[in-house]
């Protein structure tokens, strides 16, 4: 059992509470372990046990707590908050090391991702190789991966290295997303095309979005060899941020299904992106075609095809032609 309370970080821990994870559970002192069970962690307590172990934790999770550490929900009253603040980003931001704590327990990456380009490169690498070695919490090693995006080249060895790692402790889009950014891209978009090639089926389908990252018409090529049923909206998303054409829409329109589903996914992913990922990478249609070709193609196409959803996507494209034509 660790020397000192991992949530008030001052008291000697007497209890080993496995309830969020048996293989890392909480060391605690009987006062902070009463306050876990209550949602009534004071804000430094609950910043200490997400850095430790992630805000994903179901007692720590934003049902329960603001990202301040604000207890939402408390069960019991909560023990002077004031006095026991949560870091401040400001206050934090020029240590590595503490500003690891700090991403850590953040929602979204893209609130502490300048703070990181602030360092040297040298400072980074240190403290996330260090913390992901120290760690075998698989959300842990995402965020030091996340840390890593922003570091380009420089961090192609700690990227590699993370990879050894994988599947015991490390998911495949964080590695993409770190690959994408770090290594060669024939070498990253090999190791997760070879990745998505030892998966199942279901769980192919599950992760075949790690390809997002980069953004590349080689993803196209791949989704043509691998493309099954149900064909689900997931493969047009990935198609749309994969420097689809209009050539590309046209040929897999005029083959049919499976692929004439994934080109109008794909459209509409365009026109109304409704992903986290799809808003960030705001993809548009390359080579575009003028609006009458458009609505020619398409509206042949769903003669073709009368089903409800041909022709609720086909709408829906039309409606908002102007997003994928020349001019647009």
């Amino acid at each position: 059992m660790n020397h000192v309370c991992e949530a008030c970080e001052n008291a000697a821990p007497d209890t080993a509470e496995p309830c969020d994870d048996p293989a890392a559970p909480y060391h605690l002192c009987t006062a902070c372990h009463a306050r876990l069970h209550a949602r009534a962690l004071r804000p430094v307590e609950w910043f200490n046990l997400a850095k430790r172990h992630g805000p994903w934790q179901f007692l720590l999770h934003d049902d329960f707590y603001d990202e301040d550490g604000t207890a939402l929900q408390p069960e019991c009253e909560v023990v002077t908050p004031e006095l026991y603040p949560s870091p401040v980003l400001g206050v934090i931001s020029d240590d590595p090391e503490k500003l690891l704590d700090y991403t850590i327990t953040r929602w979204h990456f893209e609130e502490v991702a300048s703070a990181w380009n602030k360092l040297s490169p040298s400072q980074t690498l240190k403290a996330i190789s260090l913390r992901f070695a120290d760690t075998g919490n698989a959300g842990i090693k995402s965020v030091m991966l996340d840390v890593a995006s922003t570091l380009g080249e420089q961090a192609e060895g700690f990227v590699r290295y993370a990879w050894g790692d994988f599947p015991e402790t490390v998911d495949l889009p964080s590695l993409a997303k770190a690959s994408a950014s770090c290594l060669p891209h024939r070498e990253g978009f090999d190791r997760v095309v070879e990745s998505l090639g030892h998966c199942e089926e279901s769980k192919k389908r599950d992760l075949m979005f790690s390809l997002s990252y980069f953004r590349s018409p080689e993803t196209l090529d791949w989704i043509e060899a691998n493309i099954v049923s149900p064909v689900t909206e997931a493969w047009g998303r990935l198609a749309a941020v994969s420097e689809l054409d209009w050539p590309r829409v046209r040929r897999w329109l005029g083959n049919g299904r499976p692929l004439s589903l994934v080109a109008l996914d794909a459209l509409a992913a365009i026109v109304r992106p409704q992903t986290p990922l799809l808003r960030e990478f705001a993809p548009r249609l390359n080579n575009p075609p003028d609006v009458e070709s458009l609505t020619t193609v398409l509206k042949c196409h769903a003669n073709q095809d009368p089903v409800p959803r041909v022709s609720r996507i086909t709408g829906l494209v039309l409606e908002n032609a102007g997003v994928l034509t020349k001019g647009g």
